[in-house]
């Protein structure tokens, strides 16, 4: 370290250690740590004295040799546990020759070290930067000095020592070139390139603190917008999920009205027997069917008849039912469709391509998935989806909605009857539904379903 700024860090040192020691908060970043010293010896500053005839040097040297005959007399500390003593040094073995100052330096802190003593030493011997270099238990430590500022950073470096820079600061000073070209002269080429050397990884030192500093920002900046993408997004599903909800819901209040009026209809026409109205209706449930198509078909492109092969997904529009084509399409006005585990025979012109999703279909057979409109005749016999409803494993209400829906249908379309696949179970979605049939003025009359078509786990109604 550099002479001021080495003592006043030396002179920070001691304070702290005497505060830790009077137990008193210090002044430092939270997780920092301080050791706990019992004994505390500190050379600082020039303590010549003219009436005791000592120089500086021999004052220093008076005062080293105090400190070994007291560290020496106290056996704890030459135990090889956590050092007890902190000894603080500025410029150890100065004012006299160079060489023999850095070598009686060098000596005195390895006997402080055998010691097991705490040193903290400020220097510009080379020999002792390059002792922490090459030697257990020693660290080098630099403070960046600013030379176009001629003012320190306050910047602390651990592992790499500091230069003098005694050349580039006398010329900032104002010190005559030609008298710092001729000290360049004289400077042996070794101690140039040495001081060259720590000068450059001073720098890098400080490049490479900066880019630490500007990645940790980064990072930073990149966490807090992943947590803000994050939230957005979230954001974005519940929104997402509550116009589903919503859409739903109205959908769902159209179809009910609709209902109503055909209802109304179906009761109109036993009094007068229009058929105009009949029309009227089956147009009016026409275009709610292709207008909630239109809400709910996905943003995807569909997939044009003309594309579509044997294996390919389809829906059923109006039926809200997927399967795989067992035969194309090609110029047919109906073909079969395998739904689930059975087949029935649909229109043609009522299909859709629909273009399958990876997540949808992951991890599971496209025909174990549920659906709620489930059709199939379960023995493969080739009927019109618009004369069956599958509503087996269905709560009651549920599937008592599915069957009206299915009579709207069928009594729009003109079908002669609607076959109903409620299969056995404990017999009470049977009971409803023949209950509601007996009621039904779509309903002339119901039967169960013969060997053949599925036996009493299927009803089947006779239409008006």
């Amino acid at each position: 370290m550099r002479q001021g700024q080495g003592c006043t860090t030396l002179k920070i040192v001691g304070l702290f250690a005497l505060m830790v020691r009077a137990g008193l908060h210090l002044p430092c970043a939270p997780e920092s740590e301080m050791a706990l010293f019992t004994d505390l010896y500190a050379d600082i500053g020039d303590a010549q004295d003219l009436s005791r005839d000592l120089s500086s040097f021999s004052a220093h040297m008076t005062s080293m040799i105090r400190l070994l005959s007291e560290s020496a007399a106290q056996p704890m500390l030459r135990e090889r546990s956590a050092p007890r003593g902190l000894v603080l040094l500025d410029e150890p073995v100065t004012s006299t020759d160079p060489q023999e100052g850095a070598a009686l330096a060098e000596a005195l802190l390895c006997r402080l070290a055998d010691m097991n003593m705490k040193v903290v030493a400020t220097t510009h011997y080379g020999a002792l930067k390059e002792l922490a270099q090459t030697t257990s238990g020693f660290a080098n430590a630099s403070v960046e000095f600013d030379v176009e500022q001629l003012a320190p950073t306050y910047r602390l470096f651990i592992g790499i020592p500091g230069g003098s820079s005694a050349l580039e600061i006398a010329g900032r000073l104002g010190m005559d070139e030609d008298i710092l070209n001729d000290a360049r002269k004289r400077l042996r080429l070794e101690d140039r390139r040495l001081d060259d050397l720590m000068a450059d990884l001073q720098r890098k030192q400080g490049q490479l603190a900066d880019d630490s500093e500007k990645a940790r920002q980064a990072r930073h900046e990149a966490e807090q917008a992943a947590r803000e993408a994050q939230a957005l997004r979230v954001q974005l599903e519940e929104a997402e999920q509550e116009a589903r909800r919503g859409l739903k819901k109205k959908l769902g209040e159209q179809f009910q009205r609709v209902r109503a009026e055909v209802q109304a209809t179906v009761d109109s026409l036993k009094r007068e027997q229009k058929l105009i109205k009949v029309k009227e209706t089956k147009e009016r449930l026409h275009e709610l069917e292709t207008k909630a198509k239109q809400e709910l078909v996905p943003a995807s492109k569909p997939i044009p008849l003309e594309q579509l092969n044997v294996g390919d997904t389809v829906e059923i529009v109006g039926l809200g039912m997927t399967g795989s084509l067992l035969e194309t399409p090609h110029g047919k006005k109906r073909v079969r469709i395998k739904v689930g585990e059975g087949e029935i025979l649909a229109t043609v012109s009522n299909l859709v391509g629909v273009v399958q999703e990876p997540e949808a279909t992951a991890g599971r057979p496209a025909s174990s998935a549920p659906s709620p409109h489930r059709a199939s005749t379960s023995h493969g016999l080739g009927l019109d989806e618009q004369t069956v409803v599958d509503v087996r494993g269905q709560a009651a209400d549920e599937a008592l909605d599915q069957v009206v829906a299915a009579l709207d249908r069928a009594t729009v379309d003109g079908a002669p009857f609607l076959r109903i696949i409620h299969g056995h179970g404990t017999g009470r979605l049977k009971t409803v539904l023949r209950e509601y049939l007996k009621a039904s003025p779509y309903v002339v009359e119901f039967r169960p379903g013969d060997r053949a078509e599925g036996g009493d786990g299927v009803t089947v109604a006779k239409l008006r």
